[in-house]
């Protein structure tokens, strides 16, 4: 005995899940990651550790001699950032962002130094982290925006 099974209509729902997987891949995970992103580094912005003054900062000027710059407090702060990671840095993630500090988005430059000290209580009386603790704090959050985007997302797409 044998049996034969047509499914009509089967070509045009693998083109669909196709171009479904293509939009995921492309534009709704991008979407999705750096949603989820930006909570974490809100959060890390807000908890980042102010210097209660201005504080000086002492570099090498490369010529023997020494530049002095006042720091207003939340330099950190205002250097969190969020940054999306190139594909040929992913390894097979279709989309992946992170949050860091960035060393040229305020003078002086060196926020991501700072930062370390700050984190780590290096020069510090004591150790001010908000990097780990901004995780902590809103993974869940961050996990739920970026379901809600990815199904969302997918729904709209699939009723294309």
């Amino acid at each position: 005995m044998s049996f034969n099974i047509k499914i009509n209509g089967l070509d045009k729902l693998q083109k669909r899940l196709r171009k479904l997987g293509n939009a995921v891949q492309e534009e709704v995970a991008k979407k999705a990651t750096g949603r989820g992103t930006a909570i974490i580094r809100d959060e890390a912005k807000a908890i980042a550790y102010k210097a209660p003054n201005s504080y000086k900062v002492y570099n090498s000027d490369g010529k023997g001699g020494k530049t002095c710059t006042v720091v207003k407090p939340g330099h950190v702060g205002r250097s969190i950032i969020m940054k999306r990671i190139p594909a040929s840095e992913r390894r097979g993630l279709t989309s992946k962002h992170i949050v860091t500090v960035s060393n040229s988005k305020e003078i002086p430059k060196g926020a991501k130094q700072i930062a370390a000290f700050i984190e780590y209580g290096i020069n510090m009386p004591q150790p001010h982290p908000f990097m780990r603790p901004a995780y902590d704090n809103k993974r869940g959050e961050a996990k739920k925006a970026a379901t809600k985007i990815l199904m969302t997302e997918v729904r709209k797409e699939w009723k294309k």
